[in-house]
C-alpha cells in the first residue's frame, strides 16, 4: 500500500505502481522509487504524484518525492526522499557552535526547532569542534556520527531518531560463500591481506619465544607478511601460535550484494534480516568463517513476497569455523581476538570481544578503550574499577563535571589585587554618596562550572537614602542582580548577616567569566554602605 499526499493537503491511495523498491543504509541513503502507471483506476490521485508531495508506505514511513521522469502520458518514474533526511538536507543551522562538546550539547544544537527528537543508547566521548554550523542540518548530523562514531534509526511514527554505537543484531546465522552465489556489484580489496605472520613472547624463564604462522592462502598468493605480534604475557608457543591464527588477516575485504532468497538457498536460516546486522559467511577457500555485515537493504514495502537485496561487507574479523567464539567490530583497522593460556581473552585484547569494546567473564563486565588496553572499567561484584580516566560525570543540563578521571568543578573567586575599586572604605564598608551612576567596589573573575552564583552582601543606609547594589558581568553593561535597602540600623540582619542574592548563570561552559559589585545612594549627598561577606559557586 502506498498513499499519495498532494501539496492540497489532499490524500489519496495509489495503484498501478510497480518496481517499488525502498532502499536503507547504515547511516546512509533512506529511499524509496517506483513506476507509476497512467491508468483509469489511478486518475483520482495521478496528478497529485508531483514535486515534494508526500508518499506514504504500510510502515507509516513517509517520503518526499525529489525525482520525476515521465513517459509521455503513459507513467512516472518516482523517486523520493525519506522525510527525515529531506527536511534535515533543506534545514539550515544559521549558528555556530564551537569548543569541547558532549554528544547531547552537539545533538541539541542540530536538532533544536526541527520538531524531530532523538535519543541517545549509546555511549559517545565528547569532542571538540570548531565554527561547526552554519551548513544544512544534514550535513552537521553526517559531520556528528563521523566524529562520534554513531549510528542511527529513525522512528517515523514518534519523530524520533535513537543514536547508538552501533545498530542490528549480531546473528549466528551463516551461509556459504561459492560459486553458486548469485551477487552483483561484487567488489575485493587486498590492501590488507596478509599471508605470513610472527609472534613473539616470553616463557616463564623470560626467555624469549617466537613462532610463524603460514596461512593456508600462502600458496596461492605467495608471501605477504604482515606486522608482528609482540606480547610478552604469551608464555608459551601454543598460544602465541593461536594467537597468530586468530590474528591474520588472510581474507580480502568483501563487498557484495545478494538476494536473501539466494542467501538461504545458501545454508541462511529463513527469517527477517535487516541492514546494521551480522552473520557468519563460510569461507570455504581458507576454512574459516567472516563476520559479514548487512550495510544496505533494498526491498519491496508493498510485497513481502518479493527477496530482498542486501549488500554486505567484510572487514577482516575472522576465526576458524570450528571455534567461533566472539562478535566482531566493524571498523576500518585490522582488529583481532586474541587468547590466554586459559583460553579467556587477555586484558590488552578483550577490546577486540564484541562490537562495542564489551567483554563478560566470570569476574563482571570489561569496557576497554580502542586506543589504550590498560584503559579500561571493570564492573564485577567487588564494586567498579576505573582505569586511565576512563570516566566521565554529567550534569542533567548536559556539562560534565568530571572528564577523564579529572573534576572539572572549581569553586574558587578570585578578586583583583589591588581591589579595582572606585569608591571609599570606612571600616570593612565600601561607601559611597553618589547616585549618578554606580560605582565599583570589586572585580571577581571565576570558571564558569556551576550554574549559579551566590553572593552575601551586607547592606545599610543614612537616613532618607537607600543603599542599591548591584552585581553586574564582566562587560560592565550588564545586570545579573540589583537590590535597594532603605535599612539604616547597623545591627538589623541584612547589615549582619547580609542578603542573599542567587544569580543563575545557564548551563555551565567552563569559561572564564567575571562580576563587578557596584554601588550608589539613591539620593546624592546620603552615603550608602555595603559590603561582601561571602561569595560562592553552586550547584
Amino acid at each position: 500500500m502506498l498513499l499519495v499526499t498532494g501539496l492540497n493537503g489532499e490524500t489519496e491511495r495509489l495503484v498501478d505502481y510497480k518496481n517499488v523498491r525502498r532502499k536503507w543504509r547504515v547511516n546512509g541513503e533512506h529511499s524509496l522509487s517506483f513506476l507509476l502507471l497512467n491508468t483509469e483506476r489511478v486518475q483520482h490521485a495521478y496528478d497529485l504524484v508531483s514535486e515534494r508531495s508526500k508518499i506514504t508506505d504500510k510502515y507509516g514511513d513517509e517520503y518526499i518525492v525529489r525525482g520525476i521522469s515521465e513517459d509521455g502520458h503513459w507513467s512516472k518514474q518516482i523517486t523520493a526522499m525519506h522525510i527525515f533526511f529531506d527536511q534535515f538536507s533543506t534545514d539550515h543551522q544559521y549558528n555556530l557552535l564551537n569548543g569541547y562538546t558532549n554528544f547531547k550539547q552537539c545533538m541539541d544544537f542540530i536538532f533544536n526547532g526541527t520538531g524531530w527528537s532523538w535519543v541517545s543508547q549509546g555511549a559517545f566521548a565528547a569532542t571538540e569542534f570548531q565554527n561547526f554550523g552554519d551548513k544544512k542540518r544534514l550535513v552537521l548530523l553526517q559531520t556528528a556520527l563521523n566524529r562520534y562514531e554513531a549510528e542511527l534509526e529513525i522512528n517515523n511514527k514518534t519523530k524520533t531518531i535513537t543514536f547508538k554505537n552501533q545498530i542490528g543484531q549480531q546473528t549466528d546465522a551463516q551461509f556459504r560463500y561459492g560459486y553458486n552465489l548469485k551477487t552483483f556489484n561484487k567488489d575485493i580489496d587486498m590492501n590488507s591481506f596478509f599471508t605470513i605472520i610472527r609472534g613473539y613472547g616470553k616463557d616463564s624463564n623470560e626467555k624469549e619465544i617466537m613462532v610463524e604462522y603460514k596461512s593456508p592462502m600462502l600458496q596461492q598468493f605467495g608471501p605477504l607478511v604482515q606486522d608482528p605480534i609482540r606480547d610478552e604475557r604469551f608464555k608459551s608457543t601454543d598460544t602465541l601460535m593461536n594467537a597468530c591464527k586468530n590474528t591474520i588477516s588472510d581474507i580480502p575485504d568483501i563487498k557484495f550484494k545478494v538476494s536473501v532468497a539466494n542467501l538461504i538457498e545458501n545454508g541462511l536460516p529463513a527469517q527477517n534480516y535487516n541492514y546494521g546486522d551480522y552473520v557468519y559467511m563460510l569461507y570455504e577457500k581458507a576454512n574459516i568463517a567472516v563476520s559479514i555485515r548487512i550495510i544496505e537493504k533494498e526491498d519491496d514495502p508493498t510485497d513481502d513476497t518479493v527477496a530482498p537485496v542486501v549488500e554486505l561487507s567484510t572487514f577482516k574479523q575472522l576465526k576458524s569455523m570450528s571455534a567461533i567464539q566472539a562478535q566482531f567490530q566493524q571498523t576500518q583497522s585490522l582488529v583481532k581476538q586474541l587468547t590466554d593460556d586459559g583460553g579467556n581473552l587477555n586484558l590488552a585484547l578483550k577490546r577486540l570481544y564484541r562490537n562495542s569494546n564489551h567483554f563478560s567473564d566470570n569476574t563482571g563486565d570489561w569496557y576497554i578503550s580502542p586506543d589504550d588496553p590498560n584503559a579500561y572499567v571493570h564492573i564485577g561484584a567487588g564494586g567498579l574499577d576505573v582505569h586511565r580516566g576512563l570516566v566521565r560525570v554529567e550534569r542533567e543540563d548536559g556539562y560534565a563535571t568530571i572528564i577523564g578521571g579529572i573534576l572539572q568543578h572549581g569553586f574558587d573567586i578570585n578578586g583583583h589585587e589591588p581591589p579595582f575599586t572606585a569608591v571609599n572604605v570606612e571600616g570593612w564598608w565600601w561607601v559611597t554618596d553618589k547616585s549618578d551612576e554606580h560605582y565599583d567596589c570589586q572585580y571577581y573573575t571565576f570558571e564558569h562550572k556551576s550554574r549559579y552564583l551566590n553572593v552575601l552582601i551586607g547592606q545599610l543606609a543614612t537616613e532618607g537614602a537607600s543603599c542599591e547594589v548591584a552585581i553586574m558581568a564582566g562587560d560592565g553593561n550588564t545586570f545579573l542582580a540589583k537590590y535597594a535597602s532603605n535599612n539604616t540600623d547597623p545591627k538589623s540582619p541584612i547589615a549582619v548577616y547580609g542578603k542573599l542574592y542567587e544569580i543563575d548563570l545557564g548551563v555551565p561552559t567552563g569559561e572564564e567569566m567575571s562580576v563587578y559589585i557596584r554601588l550608589r545612594s539613591t539620593v546624592e549627598g546620603k552615603k550608602a554602605y555595603c559590603r561582601k561577606i561571602r561569595m560562592w559557586l553552586d550547584r
